[in-house]
């Protein structure tokens, strides 16, 4: 996540004659990246990357408090300005404003406080905070809602205004949502509630908020408010993230309460808001603080051993120094002989908990540019196979063995394209701005750009085999597209028989039983009466046939083409490495060819099915050989109690043609 952050404003927290320019590239040294330096009239704007693991980093001032730290190690003097705001005491009123909130379950939210101002009065903001709300993108509102987004950026703790005369009965309760309950929220927009999500309702079971992400129309504060309930809080990042991932919606608000707010920010936070109100509203505080606080944050301790520091860094650094280092950070370090140890401040809780998260610490701000460069030495390690990328590579190794070429195609495909394999572009994922008019949709398939190769390479080759596994991009509700990693492959000629037996040995070596094949017909890409679905364990997963003549002459493909498209990460869940051991059979087994002359349409693999079902001592059935409308069947009979006598076989067989005759209107061909 990016962040913009005026120098002016920096500068008000921190002490330091250090130039803007001198700010970025040290900032982006030890700590978070800054991606851009932009000048903005007599000001500077930085443009700053902040990693996940460091919500501390979302705000003005968790960037001063790192420069604070960083600066000095570059010899320039930099010091953490105190903010007077956090230390004065929330007045005790003896009259307050009536509020009652009923948190439903506690685990939500961590920490609620809540605040009533009276005496409001709307107008704009001081131009200096306008000005520094739209220099970090947010525009601004009036002095009551910009006081919220100001104290968000400054302090990386979001909050909300509420007009305290629309919460009906001056209550409000904290539950989990329905699924299908609705609330309007601060843009307009009606929004279905996911089961589960975070929502606030008044005491006539309005909803009014949608919980760390964006309030309700119906309670916004507008120019005719006078009273306004200021609330701060934390809540449970993980359900934020998921509310967000589930309504395709995000706010500044819920991007940071997503990866985590301390609580032990929320007092600081509501402190300085409550002078801002003073100031720049005329507001006097109506009521109690309200702060529910049942499990407060305990302080943690972690400790590092000097042999540890060394081990890792790589090089000797001195608890001491060390001590200074982590000191500058806001840990409270004591050294106890050759052991450090910390007590991790509290907008560092959930980031720090090993003795290797010290010592990250400790090297950044020592600075990367300063380790020794060393080559390493020892044993060359061996190679972990991770899952299921390993499946990947023993595909593709498979594939290569059989004479197959990979290709590697890229993930555009042109609107064309799209529609000559019978889809619908307005369906797909398509560029706002294309480079090139025929790289404009996320392909949805691999089949075209195989096609194109195929096309691109008969003048030259005879016989074409090739492979490509890649994703293939998918629309869906939330921002990203569904990513499905395919392997496709192609083989140019009548050769629907070895494309099969390709995919089947491909699939045994991947531990995959139980294949089964279904007829597939509604397709403008596959032959009707050539294409099947190949499933195992109930679960569909490709498809293998023959190309449509139309859809190659329109990709300038001659003659035909046999691909089997699978869904690669359905197989990396199917595949499996256990082997079983089939013991060699102590009895030999009786081979015989059968030869049915068939109707049009019948399924060879049903009558292979129904070949083994008519015994226990059917080992195998093969299909051995098809002409015109006859099918040759290899059988094998064995026992694994005795040898069978060529009248027990018989029986058997005389059951099978039976069988097939009554099953598939089959004749023995004599």
């Amino acid at each position: 996540m990016n962040i913009l952050i005026a120098d002016s404003w920096l500068r008000e927290h921190l002490k330091t004659k250090a130039t803007a320019q001198e700010i970025a590239k040290y900032l982006s040294l030890c700590g978070q990246s800054v991606e851009s330096l932009t000048k903005k009239g007599n000001d500077w704007l930085y443009d700053i990357e902040i990693t996940t693991n460091r919500p501390d980093c979302l705000s003005v001032y968790g960037i001063a408090r790192e420069l604070a730290a960083i600066l000095p190690r570059f010899e320039i003097a930099a010091r953490l300005k105190e903010m007077p705001e956090t230390k004065r005491d929330i007045p005790v009123v003896k009259k307050s404003l009536p509020f009652e909130i009923t948190l439903t379950n506690p685990s939500l939210c961590p920490r609620f406080t809540s605040l009533i101002f009276d005496q409001i009065t709307i107008k704009p903001s001081p131009q200096v905070i306008q000005d520094r709300l739209e220099k970090s993108g947010i525009r601004a509102l009036n002095n009551v809602v910009d006081i919220s987004n100001y104290l968000m950026l400054e302090l990386g703790q979001p909050m909300h205004t509420f007009d305290y005369d629309k919460i009906l009965e001056a209550k409000m309760i904290l539950r989990e949502a329905k699924e299908g309950e609705k609330v309007v929220t601060l843009d307009s927009q009606s929004r279905t509630m996911p089961e589960g999500a975070m929502v606030i309702e008044d005491g006539q079971r309005r909803l009014i908020d949608l919980c760390g992400i964006m309030g309700g129309a119906n309670s916004e504060v507008d120019e005719n408010t006078t009273r306004v309930l200021l609330f701060i809080q934390t809540y449970d990042p993980v359900r934020i993230r998921q509310t967000c991932q589930a309504l395709n919606f995000r706010t500044e608000a819920a991007s940071r309460f997503e990866k985590g707010i301390e609580p032990e920010g929320v007092m600081p936070a509501m402190k300085k808001a409550m002078v801002m109100f003073e100031e720049n509203c005329g507001a006097r505080v109506a009521s109690q603080l309200t702060d529910i606080y049942p499990h407060p944050l305990k302080p943690k301790k972690v400790s590092l051993s000097q042999e540890k520091l060394d081990l890792i860094m790589g090089l000797k650094i001195p608890l001491s120094e060390a001590k200074e280092i982590l000191e500058s950070l806001g840990f409270a370090t004591k050294v106890k002989g050759s052991i450090l140890e910390s007590v991790v401040p509290y907008w560092r809780h959930g980031d720090i908990a090993l003795p290797e998260d010290l010592i990250e610490e400790i090297a950044r701000i020592y600075g990367y540019h300063r380790l020794p460069t060393v080559l390493p030495t020892g044993a060359i390690p061996q190679e972990t196979k991770v899952w299921p990328f390993a499946w990947e590579e023993k595909a593709k190794d498979l594939l290569k063995d059989w004479g197959l070429t990979e290709v590697v195609t890229y993930s555009l495909v042109s609107q064309e394209e799209i529609a000559k394999i019978g889809y619908q572009p307005k369906n797909y994922l398509q560029l706002a701005n294309p480079l090139f008019q025929e790289l404009t949709y996320l392909k949805p398939s691999l089949i075209p750009s195989l096609l194109q190769v195929v096309a691109k390479n008969q003048a030259q080759r005879e016989k074409i085999s090739i492979f490509e596994m890649a994703n293939i991009y998918l629309p869906r509700k939330e921002e990203l597209p569904d990513e499905r990693m395919i392997l496709a492959v192609a083989l140019t000629g009548p050769v629907f028989s070895q494309a099969k037996g390709m995919l089947e040995v491909l699939l045994d070596e991947m531990g995959i039983e139980g294949v089964q094949y279904e007829p597939y017909t509604n397709s403008q890409i596959w032959h009707p009466g050539r294409t099947a679905i190949v499933k195992a364990q109930n679960r569909r997963f490709g498809l293998i046939g023959e190309i449509q003549p139309q859809v190659l002459k329109s990709f300038g493909v001659k003659g035909r083409v046999v691909v089997f498209n699978l869904g690669f990460d359905d197989l990396a869940e199917l595949a499996t490495q256990e082997k079983h051991y089939h013991p060699i059979p102590k009895y030999p087994a009786i081979i015989e060819d059968l030869a049915f002359v068939i109707p049009a349409q019948t399924l060879v693999g049903e009558m292979i099915e129904a070949i083994k079902k008519v015994s226990q001592l059917i080992a195998r059935v093969e299909l051995l050989d098809s002409y015109q409308n006859t099918r040759t069947f290899r059988i094998t009979y064995q026992s694994p109690k005795k040898t069978l006598s060529d009248r027990e076989v018989e029986k058997i067989r005389k059951k099978v043609i039976e069988n097939v005759r009554k099953g598939f209107k089959a004749q023995l061909k004599r």
